[in-house]
């Protein structure tokens, strides 16, 4: 089973993101998105990629944009992308 992690929240401001990293499986993926994509900049992504890799990981684009955060790292994808990764996996969470 597969799940599909959407983190609303920046690990700088709150643990959710630290929570999500504590519950991931190898075949889950994590989407950041809101004040989430600041956690690209964040230690614990350095975590997160060790559990689930860079291919796993994906953040928002306009979402990331609209924050004006440098990104190297993490796959930016569409809100239409993210709309097919909900159907494609098990199951959703939410970390907010």
């Amino acid at each position: 089973m597969s799940l599909l992690h959407l983190v609303r929240s920046s690990a700088f401001d709150s643990n959710d993101f630290a929570q999500c990293i504590n519950n991931i499986l190898p075949n889950d993926k994590i989407v950041l998105m809101d004040d989430a994509c600041y956690n690209i900049n964040h230690p614990l992504i350095e975590k997160a990629i060790d559990k689930v890799s860079t291919t796993s990981i994906y953040a928002l684009k306009q979402h990331v944009l609209a924050r004006a955060i440098a990104n190297n790292n993490i796959m930016e994808i569409t809100m239409n992308e993210l709309t097919k990764m909900t159907f494609e996996l098990d199951s959703v969470i939410t970390w907010q």
